[in-house]
């Protein structure tokens, strides 16, 4: 029987040649003098075996290299026409935006938004409040002129019906809650209608009629004009030459309002 170059056990071998045997690893190796024809010793197994290793991990990085590298190529074909130049070019003026703060296209959206906002608080509120102020300041102009107008109009008849100067502001606060200006025209409220006329509006001459009656005190001879009388009460003797004037209409009292002013004439309601 041949001797065995590796045993796993020294039973396997006769026991003269045991010590022939050296423990390696848990087994036994046969110690020899030189290397048999065909026998491979243990180092030159190990020193073998690395290379194989080297050489397919060698094989293995060289594969993906090129892997990598036809990658890049395919990706680089779509840059086949840039010019070097104009990527440079390019490339500085990003660079450039960078230095300002863009470095995404969104930061030109906040830089847009920014100097609107910037512009709404510093150019367009004052503006917009400029133009407020000049519509509120028209406004509070044109309402004087309406209240001028709308006081001359009534002044001007009841003048003529011998209001008092005193009782002139009551008389105009008491026409503002019925009449307002439509332009030149002195015209009642919308819904305030004639008790003369029924779905006509009231008219300034017969709202005069009604204060001559409603509001008499405010209607005398402290300015020289005609005395009002109710002729349900006492009243002192008329002066010579003097008559009345009963339950006018506003056009008797305008038809009557110089005698009513100079006081030959006085109206009495009844």
């Amino acid at each position: 029987m041949g001797l065995k170059p590796v045993v796993d056990s020294l039973d396997q071998v006769a026991e003269d040649l045991r010590p022939h045997y050296t423990s390696v690893d848990g087994r036994f190796v046969l110690d020899l003098e030189g290397e048999p024809q065909g026998f491979v010793s243990r180092d030159t197994h190990v020193e073998q075996v690395n290379k194989v290793a080297e050489f397919r991990d060698n094989n293995t990085k060289l594969r993906a290299d090129l892997e990598a590298a036809t990658e890049a190529a395919h990706k680089l074909e779509a840059f086949k026409d840039l010019d070097p130049d104009e990527a440079r070019s390019a490339l500085s003026k990003v660079q450039e935006l960078q230095k300002k703060g863009v470095t995404k296209a969104s930061d030109v959206d906040d830089a847009v938004s920014a100097a609107l906002t910037s512009f709404k608080t510093t150019e367009l509120d004052p503006l917009r409040q400029l133009l407020i102020d000049e519509k509120t300041a028209r406004q509070a102009a044109d309402q004087k002129v309406s209240d001028a107008s709308l006081r001359h109009a009534v002044l001007t008849q009841f003048r003529a019906a011998g209001v008092q100067d005193a009782a002139f502001d009551f008389v105009v606060s008491r026409a503002k809650e019925t009449f307002n200006m439509d332009g030149d025209a002195l015209v009642a409220k919308p819904g305030v209608y004639s008790t003369d006329n029924p779905g006509d509006s009231l008219t300034l001459g017969e709202w005069m009629t009604r204060q001559t009656r409603d509001i008499g005190f405010a209607f005398g001879a402290s300015n020289g004009g005609g005395a009002h009388t109710n002729a349900t009460h006492a009243t002192t003797p008329l002066p010579p030459g003097t008559r009345e004037l009963r339950n006018p209409t506003a056009q008797q009292l305008g038809e009557f309002g110089a005698e009513i002013r100079d006081g030959k004439m006085v109206i009495v309601n009844e």
